[in-house]
Parts: C-alpha cells; structure tokens; sequence
C-alpha cells in the first residue's frame, strides 16, 4: 500500500455490521421486555401490600361512614 493512501473503510469491520445489528437490536429488545415485566411486578406488589393494609387496618368503619353521608 503507497504511503499516501487513505484507507476508508476496513473490510472485515463492514462485513461484520450484518452481524452485530441483529444481535443488538435483540439485545435492546430483551432488555427492554425485562424491565417493562420488573416495572409491572413492582406495581402488582404495591398495589397487593396496599390491598393487605387496607383490609388488615380498616381506619373508617361502617359507622363513620354513615354518619360522613
């Protein structure tokens, strides 16, 4: 190769861009199906810990309730 020349592009580096695309595209896609199912986990959680707390400790009774109307 003469020494003024200029290499643009290496030809190994382009024939492997068919092959880490895919794999990063499935990787975000993993990725992002795993945090939606943690973020909706989470939520289930709370709201089932709430459910627990509000039928263990009822702060208002039927009572307070009919005299609130």
């Amino acid at each position: 190769m003469p020494p003024d020349a200029v290499l643009l592009a290496h030809h190994p580096l382009l024939l492997t861009i068919p092959a880490f695309v895919p794999a990063i595209a499935i990787t975000v896609v993993v990725l992002v199906v795993a945090r939606r199912d943690r973020v909706a986990e989470a939520r289930e959680r709370a709201q089932q810990e709430e459910a627990a707390r509000d039928s263990a400790d009822p702060t208002v009774t039927t009572d307070q309730e009919d005299d609130d109307r």
